[in-house]
């Protein structure tokens, strides 16, 4: 009997031993399954941050424009060093028309005399064939001197190497005001010009 005993005793122990190996199997097992779902989760987040980068917008352009270029920027290095840069928000290319229209247009001068001249726009356009350019809408000039002209528009022959205007332009500075119509500025020499009907007040 006592061995009846001692047999049931073995019985009961080995099925409590299996018991929780059960029980610690299925503790493990739950344990992988979090941990496989929250690196899951995980993955798929950092999937999605990638995918969050601005994607680039699609700007349907007229039939006329073949290229639109932003922050544009051009420079043109003359006789002696004289040097012209045009900067512009924005510029639009029209290959069949050879013109590049400018928005937001800037133009820094540099002579052959060293005189620094800049130049301010609303709109602008360069005709890229000849390297002519014209920028209008309240138009400044501004030179390292400290002169200051205002204008409605100003136009540059390559040819010529000059800047010119037609229309009415008022210049000052700390000694004077002047007003006048018509201006030229030539790119080599760095001379300045105000063509007809000059009127100055001195300050």
């Amino acid at each position: 009997m006592l061995n009846d005993i001692e047999e049931s005793c073995f019985t009961v122990k080995q099925k409590a031993l299996t018991s929780n190996k059960m029980k610690i199997s299925k503790k493990t097992i739950i344990a992988l399954s979090v941990l496989i779902v929250v690196a899951a989760v995980s993955l798929i987040v950092a999937v999605s941050h990638v995918n969050d980068k601005p994607r680039p917008t699609l700007k349907i352009l007229p039939d006329h424009v073949d290229l639109q270029i932003k922050d544009f920027v051009y420079t043109e290095v003359g006789a002696e060093n004289s040097k012209w840069e045009v900067k512009a928000n924005t510029a639009q290319y029209d290959k069949k028309q050879n013109v590049a229209d400018f928005d937001k247009v800037q133009i820094k001068l540099t002579t052959a005399e060293k005189k620094v001249y800049r130049m301010t726009g609303d709109k602008g356009q360069m005709l890229t064939d000849k390297k002519d350019v014209e920028i209008r809408g309240n138009v400044v000039i501004v030179s390292d001197s400290g002169d200051r002209f205002t204008t409605d528009y100003v136009k540059y022959s390559n040819a010529e190497r000059k800047f010119y205007t037609d229309a009415p332009v008022y210049m000052e500075n700390k000694r004077m005001r002047i007003e006048g119509r018509g201006l030229v500025l030539f790119m080599d020499a760095g001379e300045l010009k105000l063509l007809s009907s000059v009127k100055a007040t001195i300050n």
